[in-house]
């Protein structure tokens, strides 16, 4: 490692790893049953990385991760120093075992629906405004704030909704889910991440296709991946380490 390098953390294995080889360019650096996969890199190279880079760099976890169960970095979680890869393995000892536990031999595979839209129908629980708040001052703005809640309810109840459908299609076939909700040109986005074991992954892609109907709104598959979505929040905890 040169005077300006530093180690820029890919993933994590259990050391040793079912495949002991690593990719030209990365080494290990061990402790306690860890692996931490790391590359030697000038952090102004990392700031200026283009969207090649960042494939590049996608494609190379996802073939560590064919070989042997790993927790995956986003591109640029750069550390100080190897001592800094110690300590966090060995501050995060437990909770990096457990959740290596909890990834073996899973790939991760999502599912974004754009869920058709939600009429202007009350939500149950809900009531129209009085006669007194219609006519009191500020009404407009009451009102304004009332339909902007009611429509989130709404969106919010639709999407609970959706995932229980998505869950009842594809159960038995995951181990773990993750969920984010959004909008997209004012429509509902809902996004849900799957932690698939390698053996279900046929059998899982299947069941969303031979059911169609009762997929809401438009779906679209991706994956299987690395299982980004599942590692918490380790990524800001190495990040406040550089």
């Amino acid at each position: 490692m040169t005077v300006d390098a530093r180690p820029m953390l890919h993933c994590i294995l259990r050391d040793p790893p079912r495949d002991a080889s690593l990719p030209a360019g990365l080494r290990g650096i061990g402790m306690d049953g860890l692996r931490a996969v790391v590359a030697d890199v000038n952090p102004h190279q990392i700031r200026a990385a283009d969207s090649a880079r960042l494939q590049a760099y996608a494609d190379l976890i996802a073939n560590i991760h064919r070989a042997a169960p790993l927790i995956p970095m986003r591109f640029g979680c750069v550390l100080p120093s190897d001592d800094a890869v110690r300590t966090l393995l060995g501050e995060h000892h437990k909770r990096l075992l457990a959740m290596l536990d909890q990834l073996d031999d899973c790939v991760e595979i999502g599912i974004r629906l754009l869920l058709p839209e939600v009429g202007d129908a009350a939500v149950p629980g809900t009531a129209a405004p009085d006669a007194s708040e219609r006519a009191g001052p500020g009404h407009s703005h009451l009102a304004a704030i009332r339909r902007r809640l009611d429509a989130e309810a709404r969106a919010e109840a639709r999407a609970e909704q959706a995932r229980g459908a998505m869950e009842r299609i594809v159960a038995g076939l995951y181990r773990d889910l993750r969920q984010e909700f959004g909008q997209i040109d004012g429509r509902c986005l809902l996004s849900l991440y799957f932690l698939v074991p390698r053996e279900h992954g046929g059998a899982f892609v299947d069941a969303l296709r031979l059911n169609p109907a009762a997929v809401p709104g438009a779906g679209l598959i991706t994956g299987p991946w690395p299982p980004y979505n599942f590692v918490g929040a380790i990524d800001d905890d190495i990040r406040s380490m550089a």
